[in-house]
């Protein structure tokens, strides 16, 4: 084996080694990720906010003034609209919770139905036998709500506790992040200072673009939603809007979990098939408009992701994580896409790391 295939096989190898590093820290996130979760929100965050806190620090604004500036600013925003929407949102969560005993009969009264239905085209099942489990099960559900009751408040107390740990950091990270970065650039060897420096730029770019994106992306969706079902009579329409606009968040799956709910209070509010049509129509719609206007610009061409990859990353990311992990995924996704494409061209196209 001549001196050039030596050094191919050995830039493999480096290559597979480094893969397999990003896999092990892959695997150590996946077992710390009650503790690291709030970080990579954090980071999630600062992607969305840096341009701003950018563009006012270049007004010559100390970037410590310019993150708080940013932080007042989305406090006075909550806050407006919070003013403006609280009584309608509050007002249909009351209506709501007023109403749920009464889905719940209607419900009841539906699954004991076909239940009997069911009963009547099977032989030899004992008439009532479902019918009578049907309503065991819903008549104990106040009782299962209220044994876990001291779940709920916990899970809640967690979110609160979390949410303030990820301003915490997003504070910080948007205060010195430039400084954390030049710290690792400074300790990164000559010979791999290029790659990693553009690394670091690819990743920035890739992941930054998509979170603004998508937030961008689903504050319009919800909008949309919001006056779409608000215009076919839909009940709780706001909240159900505002719900379709976070799940959108979610690629592919979210806009069918958003949906959801929607067809649900159509059936069991309106007791309407017409309704659901007409809610899905709407959905239909605005998914529609979103695909062919909205994300084309909003995201436009800042990640080239296969829509299998991306469904198969959400996936994977619901089922290591739960509902963070679809979150994350995409994002995640586009890091790694980035990372291994830079390293193998750096090391095996370009051999910038022969003499590593």
């Amino acid at each position: 084996m001549d001196l050039k295939q030596n050094l191919k096989v050995w830039n493999w190898a480096k290559l597979l080694g480094i893969y397999l590093l990003i896999l092990i820290a892959l695997v150590i996130f996946y077992l710390a990720q009650d503790l690291l979760t709030p970080f990579l929100v954090a980071f999630i965050i600062v992607y969305a906010l840096n341009p701003l806190a950018d563009k006012i620090e270049s007004w010559g604004i100390k970037r410590t003034w310019a993150v708080a500036m940013i932080f007042i600013g989305f406090i006075v925003f909550a806050g407006l609209v919070l003013l403006i929407g609280f009584d309608s949102i509050k007002a249909e969560i009351t209506l709501l919770k007023t109403q749920v005993p009464a889905y719940i009969e209607r419900i009841k009264a539906s699954l004991i139905e076909n239940a009997a239905m069911v009963e009547s085209k099977i032989p030899n099942m004992k008439k009532g036998m479902l019918q009578n489990m049907i309503t065991q099960r819903l008549g104990d559900l106040p009782t299962m709500i209220g044994e876990k009751m001291p779940f709920i408040l916990k899970t809640l107390l967690g979110l609160v506790t979390s949410t303030l740990i990820v301003l915490f950091l997003t504070f910080f990270i948007l205060k010195d992040g430039r400084e954390f970065r030049k710290n690792i650039i400074r300790i990164i060897p000559n010979k791999y200072f290029e790659t990693v420096l553009c690394l670091l730029f690819e990743i920035n770019k890739s992941v930054g673009n998509y979170v603004r994106g998508q937030l961008i992306d689903c504050t319009i969706v919800a909008i949309l939603s919001v006056i779409g079902l608000s215009l076919i009579g839909l009940k709780y329409a706001l909240i159900i809007g505002i719900i379709c606009g976070i799940t959108n968040i979610i690629p592919y799956l979210g806009p069918i979990m958003g949906m959801i709910p929607a067809i649900f209070i159509a059936l069991v509010e309106h007791k309407s098939g017409a309704m659901a049509g007409s809610v899905v129509a709407v959905m239909m719609g605005v998914q529609l408009i979103d695909n062919v206007a909205v994300s084309p610009i909003a995201v436009g061409q800042s990640v080239d992701l296969h829509p299998i990859a991306v469904i198969l990353s959400v996936t994977i990311g619901g089922a290591l994580m739960g509902l963070w992990g679809m979150l994350f995924a995409v994002p995640i996704y586009c890091a790694l896409k980035v990372t291994f494409q830079i390293l193998y061209k750096g090391i095996i196209e370009y051999g910038s790391w022969e003499n590593a």
